[in-house]
């Protein structure tokens, strides 16, 4: 993220404005007094302009530049759900989880940050970025739809299915984060297992073609975070 200034064309407007007025109440004649009296004027507008309508300062995403064109496709992607997950978490009334997946986003992006510096964690990150990620977003999807039913005071059950497995994501991303800080790879296996048991158990996901791709691609691979959400119950 970039800080960019966002320059108000306001204070312009406003100098603009405070000039014709008095122009329009006194008139302009040739003298050079007057002309100093307009500029003034002006000045003064200008300055009234820009207390009123001060420029914004917005931070700016910009595209990855990691040197690898499959990586950045992907860190693009990644990117795209967390705004996902971001979207979702608007939807949420519960300040204690919209905290936890704050922090999980903002951890993520870091990650993001790491692979974008060691472009050769692709191959250990991919199914992190490809399933991973994504399941984690399924899960906050059917969270918030589910929001008017729990203020309700129903699908409490779920409600706090959800909450802990959340709490368990949140646990296992600052894990893998460390681990990246120290350029190693850990399995998050025992940490995710109450988030692959809920998404089969309340059907929040499934093996569709998406996952069967994950599947295919990383076969072969020495992968850390292989068969994270497809191991049989507990």
């Amino acid at each position: 993220m970039e800080k960019e200034t966002i320059r108000s064309g306001a204070p312009f407007v406003v100098a603009g404005v405070c000039v014709l007025a008095l122009a329009l109440i006194f008139g302009i004649s040739g003298s050079i007094s007057i002309y100093l009296i307009a500029a003034a004027v002006g000045l003064l507008g200008f300055v009234l302009g820009k207390r009123l309508f001060p420029d914004r300062v917005v931070e700016v995403e910009i595209g990855p530049k990691s040197g690898s064109a499959d990586v950045d496709a992907l860190i693009v992607e990644a990117r795209g759900m967390l705004a996902d997950i971001e979207k979702a978490d608007e939807a949420i009334a519960d300040p204690a989880l919209s905290a936890k997946i704050a922090d999980i986003v903002a951890t993520c992006r870091q990650m993001l940050l790491r692979l974008e510096e060691q472009p050769n964690m692709l191959s250990s990150m991919r199914t992190f970025l490809r399933y991973y990620l994504p399941a984690t977003k399924k899960v906050l999807d059917a969270r918030a739809k589910l929001e008017g039913e729990i203020r309700a005071g129903q699908s409490a059950q779920i409600a706090a299915k959800i909450d802990a497995a959340v709490a368990s994501v949140q646990s296992a991303f600052h894990k893998q984060l460390d681990a990246l800080n120290e350029y190693r790879f850990i399995n998050l296996e025992s940490e995710m297992d109450v988030l692959a048991d809920m998404l089969r158990a309340d059907g929040l996901t499934g093996e569709d073609a998406d996952v069967t791709d994950t599947k295919e691609e990383k076969a072969g691979e020495e992968d850390p975070f292989a068969g994270l959400f497809t191991q049989g119950g507990k």
